[in-house]
């Protein structure tokens, strides 16, 4: 019996300095390169750190989104990329996601995260303030309507996803643009 007991107090510690050391591992390329995708608590934080001085923010904002964003997510490298999420205003399922914002300099990039559109209904190209734009309208993982618009301003690609009406989220974008 004794045996057993120190057999299990020496496999609960392997574990502990197991899980240890995979943070560890994990922390390190944080710790050395910061231009790596990772939170930020502003924009300001987010600006002084990896410079990224250009990114649109939307002067429209629906009451059913908080402001300020509830996580600003940026990376330097190997792009410079910018995703901003919104929670609801009345706290949502979870403190869910219902609208967010990326902008990348890259036409590839997926902010990935939630909210995302399952099963896209509608596709077509709208002009967006003198852009043209990509406008699509399908059902989110849950069900509800979501929206997605996305364009090409200038070196970056801007995306809006938002759990609205196409009228909602195109109203969001179009804000974005002076």
């Amino acid at each position: 019996m004794k045996g057993k007991i120190s057999g299990f107090v020496a496999f609960a510690a392997g574990l502990g300095v197991l899980t240890l050391f995979l943070m560890a591992l994990n922390w390190f390329p944080l710790a050395v390169d910061g231009t790596l995708m990772r939170r930020y608590g502003d924009f300001d934080e987010m600006r002084s750190r990896l410079g990224i001085r250009q990114i649109l923010v939307p002067s429209y904002f629906p009451e059913k989104y908080r402001w300020p964003p509830t996580g600003i997510l940026a990376q330097g490298r190997p792009y410079p990329a910018v995703v901003m999420e919104f929670g609801r205003s009345d706290g949502g399922k979870g403190g869910e996601i219902g609208l967010l914002i990326a902008q990348a300099a890259a036409a590839d990039f997926s902010p990935g995260g939630k909210p995302r559109i399952a099963r896209v209904r509608e596709r077509a190209s709208y002009p967006l303030k003198g852009r043209s734009a990509l406008l699509e309208v399908g059902d989110g993982e849950k069900g509800e309507i979501c929206t997605r618009i996305s364009w090409r301003e200038n070196e970056f690609q801007v995306t809006v996803i938002a759990r609205s009406t196409p009228f909602e989220a195109i109203r969001v974008a179009e804000s974005m643009l002076r």
